[in-house]
């Protein structure tokens, strides 16, 4: 399925570098579906978000919130770099970090690389995190959404001869990556999904 140019970048980063290229449409006989449009469309202002009452707080507050979010977002980064093929100990790792639909497009896109015979070179790199929310969902597990600057200008996809496979004009993109506890009594933050911000580019 087409879509329209100025939406033609990452869905969800999953082996961060490909799947954003994949989904920005530059990576060769590739294209994926738009992402979802917020009714705003200015740069994002973040806001706190209190918890339901009758949900004690997983984080204490917005900033204890951001830092377990950065922790899990730098690994997640870290071992989808050097995560090796889908049926390894590091690729399994990797996938643990994540659930719902980011789990399901990491799995489908290793599957893919494999198959073509591309892999990823370099680090994937983020900042400007900020918190957009964090609340207590209704099963009583805890969410975290954020904004952020995904940076991809140290990385690269190759083929087996070592060519780059994508054509990335803007190596900066941003990103809404939300984050979910596994359960109510945990503080383990896995990546449930990031579909790219589609208002004014604030990593610019």
């Amino acid at each position: 399925m087409r879509i329209p140019p100025r939406r033609r970048r990452e869905y969800r980063v999953v082996l961060t570098a490909f799947l954003l290229l994949l989904a920005v449409g530059t990576l060769s006989g590739c294209s994926a579906a738009p992402a979802p449009t917020p009714s705003n469309t200015a740069v994002p202002v973040p806001t706190a978000t209190a918890a339901p009452t009758e949900t004690p707080p997983v984080f204490a507050s917005n900033d204890e919130a951001l830092a377990a979010a950065k922790a899990a977002y730098t690994k997640y980064l870290s071992l989808g770099d050097s995560a090796g093929a889908t049926d390894s100990d590091s690729w399994e790792e990797y996938l643990s970090l994540t659930t719902g639909t980011e789990h399901d497009g990491a799995a489908q896109v290793g599957k893919l690389m494999e198959e073509k015979g591309w892999s990823f070179t370099g680090v994937t790199l983020f900042d400007s995190m900020t918190i957009q929310s964090s609340r207590a969902l209704p099963d009583s597990t805890w969410e975290i959404r954020t904004y952020l600057c995904l940076d991809l200008s140290s990385s690269d996809t190759v083929n087996d001869a070592g060519d780059s496979v994508i054509k990335n004009d803007e190596p900066r993109s941003p990103m809404i990556v939300v984050f979910v506890t596994p359960d109510k009594n945990s503080r383990q933050l896995l990546i449930s999904e990031s579909p790219i911000w589609s208002g004014s580019n604030f990593c610019s």
